[in-house]
């Protein structure tokens, strides 16, 4: 099946785990990998892999990408398309990507990626996710999250000090993009 078909069949039947009908363009893909210079990086929720895809065009020869998914449509279409040994999908929750990172010998990554819709989830979820992410980001990292409402950013600033935000027009909807840095302990 078409990547666009399965996402708009799978948000149709799971839209407040998947928080869009649509896929994200590759105008947006395109601004969400702009700054990224990581070698470890970790995708939330990659879908059928329109991020993934570009993270793999700027991902060093040496780096590894893991991509946490819950939709199982999504993982067995990731694992039938995406053919690099750089890449790994695994089909889990994102209140457990520290569980999933330790499993394979990963204590910390450079940058994680998120399209998770944090608007739908409870404020306790919210804030499990994203002590996940930052306790499994390098303290130099890059978080970056999309959003079409920034329906999460009070629950973000809880956890990072340094958010910049951008807006790309060029997606259905429009979409809002904040790259964030983790507090500092000193």
């Amino acid at each position: 099946m078409k990547s666009s078909a399965l996402f708009i069949r799978q948000s149709m039947n799971n839209f407040i785990k998947i928080g869009a009908f649509f896929p994200s363009s590759s105008r947006l893909a395109k601004r969400i990998i702009k700054h990224i210079n990581a070698k470890v990086i970790l995708e939330l929720g990659p879908g059928t892999g329109i991020f993934t895809k570009e993270i793999l065009k700027k991902l060093p020869a040496d780096g590894k990408l893991i991509c946490i998914e819950n939709n199982s449509y999504f993982v067995t279409h990731l694992r039938k398309e995406i053919k690099d040994s750089r890449f790994e999908v695994v089909a889990s929750d994102a209140m457990t990507l520290g569980d999933v990172l330790r499993s394979r010998g990963i204590n910390k990554v450079d940058c994680i990626i998120s399209g998770l819709p944090l608007g739908n989830f409870t404020k306790n979820n919210k804030t499990k996710i994203l002590k996940e992410i930052s306790g499994c980001l390098n303290d130099d990292g890059l978080f970056i999250q999309f959003e079409y409402f920034l329906a999460g950013i009070k629950s973000v600033k809880e956890f990072f000090s340094k958010i910049d935000i951008s807006y790309e027009i060029f997606n259905i909807p429009p979409a809002f993009v904040m790259e964030c840095k983790k507090y500092r302990d000193n």
